[in-house]
């Protein structure tokens, strides 16, 4: 009996010399230090505490339920293992958990060690990036393994190589931007680190142009330009940003494609985009307080066909990137408000040849008279030899590719009818043309009348004749 009071001490002694369960965790995250499931969930006392604290961190009872003390950041999950967010510098020490279940008492220590990213400054594109995943010296750190997982993009290259906790990125894409995880796994525990890497770059050019349309109402169109990250200015500025720009060349002269400057980046007394002096289109200047660089509410028209380049020049390198913008328009020749039976022509266009992926589809008041509308495709240019009352209306031009609609232009057909006042005008005219004319005829007869009773005249002559003849006139 004595020798079975003795076992019973010996194994309450050496559990209360249990080895702490070793917890990594990152300063900032979360950690869940996992409840011993040797007891009953249903019927358990559970009491977590600080180091030797005797004051609960917060406790189970089956009566009364959870009960919180003074750790505003300390919670159970549903099975009662303690949840601590965030994880302060001051939580890496010694946990306890103690259970009770009627007479028994169940004990366990956790130790929390650091694992932990050192904070990288904002990298160059195209620079290398170096970064370390730093583990906490414990008894299992021989066997832990280190995993990196870089930001979520599954169409990012990445050149990377690997010194143990270590990774070396080469010629950084602007893409490596966002939250890099280092996981550490230990046993069948496992814990993660995060940082969050900042790539001075511009985001990518849309792959294709930006359509849009002239329309009768004003409207305006954005051009997109912008940083990866959300990186301040001052950072910027210390990595040797001298300066930026926003320039344009304009499709409307295809013989002459001159660059000229729109905007152009200014650092005092605040970031702002100012308009360039002779600027060949209307832009709107704004100061500029985060990442967005893009042109805002560019009023639309023919004139902004063109592509816009974006700039911002370091004294390493320049970053930039180029959009292309198309502006749809419906045209009438001679004009949009004409009289039944003039033939008139319509046109949808780009102000530039389309491309063989692009499909211009027409909605008109009667399309169905139309023979050239009758399939498809339909063509860009439309010709009504005599437009009649019902080609009145709202003529739609939609430009298609790949069954998606990028944009469309509409154009409003006025057709009138000849008015009477006019053929009025036509008879009244055209009396006074066939009253000219006959006066002319008239005149005409008259001169030549003249002129033949002059010519009989002058054939009865008299002449004056010398000696031997007698003096005088005679006939002859």
């Amino acid at each position: 009996m004595l020798c079975w009071i003795l076992i019973s001490l010996l194994l309450q002694f050496l559990k209360a010399q249990e080895i702490p369960m070793i917890i990594y965790a990152q300063e900032g995250g979360t950690v869940t230090l996992p409840r011993d499931k040797r007891a009953n969930e249903e019927n358990v006392y559970v009491n977590w505490y600080y180091k030797s604290d005797s004051k609960e961190i917060i406790s189970r009872n089956p009566q009364s339920g959870i009960q919180k003390g003074t750790w505003m950041r300390a919670s159970l999950l549903p099975d009662f293992s303690l949840q601590i967010s965030p994880v302060e510098d001051s939580d890496f020490e010694i946990f306890r958990c103690e259970q009770y279940v009627l007479m028994e008492k169940f004990t366990k220590t956790y130790r929390l060690y650091r694992v932990s990213i050192p904070k990288v400054p904002a990298v160059m594109v195209g620079a290398s990036l170096t970064l370390n995943c730093e583990v906490e010296a414990s008894t299992v750190l021989s066997l832990t393994t280190v995993t990196w997982i870089p930001p979520k993009n599954s169409a990012c290259e990445l050149r990377i190589s690997y010194n143990k906790n270590k990774i070396l990125v080469e010629e950084v894409p602007g893409c490596a931007s966002g939250v890099w995880t280092c996981k550490v796994k230990y046993k069948r525990q496992e814990a993660e680190a995060t940082t969050t890497v900042s790539v001075i770059d511009l985001a990518p050019s849309p792959p294709d142009p930006i359509y849009t349309s002239v329309s009768y109402h004003p409207s305006t169109v954005d051009i997109p330009c912008s940083l990866t990250s959300n990186i301040p200015w001052s950072i910027l500025t210390d990595k040797g940003l001298l300066g930026g720009s926003w320039s344009f060349t304009s499709f409307s002269d295809q013989n002459n494609q001159t660059t000229k400057s729109l905007l152009s980046l200014s650092f005092r007394p605040t970031i702002t985009w100012n308009v360039t002096n002779g600027a060949p289109i209307t832009v709107q200047g704004r100061e500029l307080k985060d990442q967005d660089l893009s042109i805002h509410k560019l009023p639309v028209s023919e004139k902004i066909r063109g592509v816009y380049t974006c700039s911002l020049k370091f004294t390493s390198n320049t970053l930039s990137r180029s959009v292309q913008v198309e502006v749809l328009q419906v045209t009438s020749s001679p004009s949009s408000r004409e009289y039944e039976g003039v033939s008139v022509n319509l046109t949808c266009t780009l102000g530039n040849p389309m491309t063989s992926d692009l499909e211009v589809k027409w909605k008109c008041p009667s399309c169905s008279t139309l023979p050239s509308l009758s399939s498809s495709p339909h063509p860009a240019s439309l010709s009504i030899p005599e437009v009649r009352l019902q080609n009145r209306g709202r003529w739609k031009c939609e430009l298609w590719k790949n069954d998606k609609m990028l944009t469309s232009a509409e154009l409003f057909l006025r057709i009138e009818k000849v008015p009477v006042d006019i053929w009025l005008w036509v008879a009244v005219s055209s009396g006074a043309v066939v009253f000219i004319l006959l006066l002319v005829i008239v005149i005409i007869a008259i001169r030549r009348y003249k002129k033949m009773i002059m010519y009989r005249r002058r054939k009865t002559r008299f002449c004056c004749c010398k000696n031997p003849q007698p003096k005088g006139f005679y006939k002859t």
